[in-house]
């Protein structure tokens, strides 16, 4: 988080009486644990509070400082967006609030948070890691949407004024158009002071690059099954791509009724279904690419992604095969998580 001092807080009575914790602020910026907003015409009023409460470490603690207000001159427009300003009767509050590690909840603490650590080390967000790492960001498994959001607005009670909390949730969305309940869950976290992210994608793992889907699986029998899916998945445009269950595919038997688009090949095993909420995403696909993705990719596509990542076999450049705006977006998520942290 990026915290100002008044400086009005470093004068006279208020300064003495607040010395405590405008120094376990300082800590804070010291220890890069939050980020100082101080303008370069307040340093003085920085320099006379060390000197007269702490001349030891003033020397150290004025450079950050002067370092911190240089920055701060070189945002645009002054950078005041997203920045906690302490008051005498917050200060307190704030401490407290800042003294705790930030908190990310997701549907699946594993799984999400595989995809998001791989995603931040192709996009150049590892400070998010490093947050993690350094127990500056704690990541809590919501058990679901719902659990996920009901565990977001929670944490979120736990802090007094700056509500440093992220809900991260699919949209379970089937078509580029498609509002579906976890936009109001996320709307609903949001009014509660959670800062929420609803990816514009089905789910975290249509986020997947199609190099990793080529390294699976290891069997030889299975990866001739994987390559004709894989090239089937390549017919996809991005919308259809992003809307695609990369997880199980267009697995199940069609259901009667004119609202099921299912259809058949007549022949045994080759049934696959298309649920209606796809309305015509998928009307211009060939039959027989369909058939093929009707088993998926599975449900360990998040480790191996990072595992591929890690070893250095992705790169950023994989990602834009996801189509335009894909990467904004992700890079969008990655601000919304900075913020609280």
């Amino acid at each position: 988080m990026r915290v100002e001092i008044p400086v009005d807080l470093l004068k006279d009575r208020q300064g003495d009486e607040n010395a405590e914790l405008i120094l376990k602020l300082i800590a804070f910026f010291r220890e890069a644990r939050h980020e100082w907003a101080i303008s370069p015409r307040d340093v003085d009023a920085v320099h006379t509070f060390l000197e007269r409460h702490l001349p030891v470490l003033a020397q150290s603690y004025l450079l950050l400082a002067q370092k911190a207000s240089m920055a701060q001159a070189w945002r645009p427009q002054g950078g005041t967006t997203g920045v906690v300003r302490v008051a005498d009767e917050t200060l307190a509050a704030d401490i407290r609030d800042l003294e705790r590690p930030a908190v990310l909840v997701v549907e699946n603490a594993i799984y999400d948070w595989q995809m998001i650590e791989a995603l931040a080390r192709l996009l150049g967000c590892e400070d998010v890691i490093d947050a993690k790492e350094g127990s500056r960001l704690g990541v809590y498994n919501g058990g679901g949407k719902d659990g996920a959001t009901l565990h977001a607005v929670d944490q979120a009670a736990q802090f007094s004024r700056t509500k440093r909390v992220v809900l991260v949730i699919d949209s379970d969305s089937f078509h580029p158009t498609d509002r579906t309940g976890n936009h109001e869950k996320a709307e609903a976290a949001a009014r509660e002071g959670v800062s929420a992210h609803v990816l514009s994608f089905r789910e975290m793992e249509n986020y997947i690059p199609n190099r990793v889907l080529a390294r699976q699986p290891k069997k030889t029998a299975g990866m001739s099954s994987m390559a004709k899916r894989l090239e089937s998945l390549k017919t996809f445009s991005p919308e259809q791509r992003a809307h695609f269950d990369m997880k199980h595919g267009f697995k199940g038997k069609p259901q009667k009724g004119a609202a099921q688009k299912g259809r058949h090949s007549g022949k045994a095993g080759t049934t696959y279904v298309i649920p209606p909420r796809h309305g015509d995403l998928y009307d211009g696909v060939a039959e027989q690419d369909l058939i093929t993705l009707q088993e998926g990719f599975g449900t360990d596509l998040p480790g191996l992604f990072l595992q591929e990542v890690v070893r250095g076999g992705i790169s950023e450049r994989d990602l834009d095969g996801l189509g335009p705006g894909a990467k904004q977006e992700l890079r969008s998520m990655f601000e919304t998580i900075r913020g609280v942290i």
